[in-house]
């Protein structure tokens, strides 16, 4: 993939009354996972799909350009790996305020600790159901 970052303006997610949406950015360089998460995204209640990349550095311009909540980052991506965008973005002064979940097919005990390590604030199988993806990411902020 080329490294592209697009933005979403508009939300189909429902919001209660009053409250203001959680920001959410999707990365991820397979299409089919990074498509079926932001329709979960947009169909959840409390979730703002703000936009979607296709690889690390352009999920590292997204952030910046975006200011998400949360991203949905995945570890193993081509271009930049999310490791090393976790790194990144602690080496930035100061770190985005986002919160930084990592999803991978392949998430084990020592890999669980090395992404909290370099500033996880969750990390998911991408094997759950997209919605409870949603609702971990809804917890995550309300935390």
């Amino acid at each position: 993939m080329s490294g592209t970052a697009r933005s979403h303006h508009a939300s189909t997610g429902r919001v209660a009354e009053g409250a203001r949406p959680v920001g959410v950015l999707v990365v991820d360089d397979s299409r089919v996972f990074r498509t079926g998460m932001t329709r979960a995204v947009e169909a959840c209640d409390g979730l703002e799909l703000l936009g979607e990349a296709d690889g690390g550095h352009a999920a590292l311009r997204a952030i910046a350009e975006l200011d998400p909540e949360v991203v949905i980052l995945d570890l193993r991506m081509p271009d930049l790996d999310g490791m090393g965008v976790l790194r990144a973005l602690q080496d930035q002064d100061p770190p985005p305020e986002c919160r930084v979940m990592l999803v991978s097919a392949t998430i084990d005990d020592v890999t669980e600790a090395e992404a909290r390590a370099a500033g996880a604030d969750a990390c998911l199988s991408k094997a759950l159901a997209r919605a409870d993806i949603c609702d971990a990411a809804l917890r995550l902020v309300a935390q």
